[in-house]
C-alpha cells in the first residue's frame, strides 16, 4: 500500500494535469427515496510515472442552492470493499462529496500510463428538493497534511425528481454540455477560488 506522506504524482514534465478523468453511465434521473443508482469515474494516467494516494473530490451544485449533505447517500468501490464519502457544505451552498475512506483507504493509486475506474453509488432521501443538479469532479493527490489539484472531469448533469413524477427521460443517461450557471472547468476553478477544493483537501487531512 502506497504511504500517503510519500506520495508522487507524475513525471512533472509538463503543465498539463498529470491525471484525466471523465464521469460517464449515469442516469439522467434520480428519484428521491429511491435506491441507489451507479455511475462511473474514469481515471488515466497520461504521464510515463506513477500517480498514488489519489482522492476524488466530487462537488454536487444545485440551481436553487437547496441541497444539504442529508440529502444525499454516496459510496464508492475500491480495493478493500465500499467506502462512504464525506459530505460537506460549502459557504456558497455547493455540496462537496470527499473520497477519504477513513484509515482503510490510502487513495486510489494509477499506474503510468495506466487507467482504471472508479464505481460509485448515489441516490437521494424521500425529502430531498427536485431540480437540476451538476456534478463536478477534481482529483486531489494527498501528500502529507497537504493536497495538490492532479485532475478534473466535469458536467455531469442530472435532475432529482419525486417518484411519482413523469419519467420524462428516466432510465436514459445522462449527458454533459454548456450550462449557464456551472460547468467544466470554468466550474471546477469557480470552486477552488470559493473553497470547494480546498475544503476537499482539508478533510483528507
Amino acid at each position: 500500500m502506497p504511504s500517503r506522506a510519500q506520495a508522487s504524482c507524475g513525471d512533472g514534465k509538463n503543465t498539463a494535469f498529470p491525471i484525466g478523468a471523465r464521469i460517464r453511465g449515469g442516469p439522467a434521473v434520480y428519484r428521491t427515496g429511491g435506491g441507489a443508482q451507479t455511475w462511473f469515474l474514469d481515471l488515466t494516467n497520461t504521464t510515463g510515472s506513477a500517480c498514488t494516494a489519489i482522492h476524488p473530490v466530487v462537488v454536487f451544485t444545485d440551481k436553487a442552492h437547496a441541497l444539504r449533505p442529508a440529502h444525499l447517500r454516496m459510496e464508492f468501490e475500491a480495493p478493500g470493499g465500499s467506502f462512504p464519502v464525506s459530505l460537506e457544505r460549502t459557504d456558497r451552498d455547493e455540496i462537496v462529496a470527499v473520497f477519504d475512506g477513513g484509515d482503510a483507504f490510502p487513495g486510489f493509486s494509477v499506474g503510468a500510463g495506466g487507467s482504471l475506474t472508479v464505481k460509485v453509488r448515489l441516490a437521494f432521501s424521500p425529502d430531498a428538493p427536485h431540480g437540476e443538479v451538476v456534478a463536478d469532479a477534481a482529483l486531489v493527490q494527498r501528500k502529507g497534511d497537504d493536497g495538490d489539484w492532479v485532475g478534473e472531469a466535469g458536467g455531469y448533469r442530472f435532475s432529482v425528481e419525486g417518484p411519482d413524477e413523469e419519467a420524462g427521460e428516466a432510465g436514459a443517461l445522462a449527458h454533459t454540455g454548456h450550462r449557464e450557471w456551472a460547468y467544466g472547468s470554468a466550474a471546477l476553478a469557480a470552486l477552488a477560488a470559493g473553497g470547494g477544493l480546498l475544503l476537499g483537501a482539508r478533510r483528507l487531512r
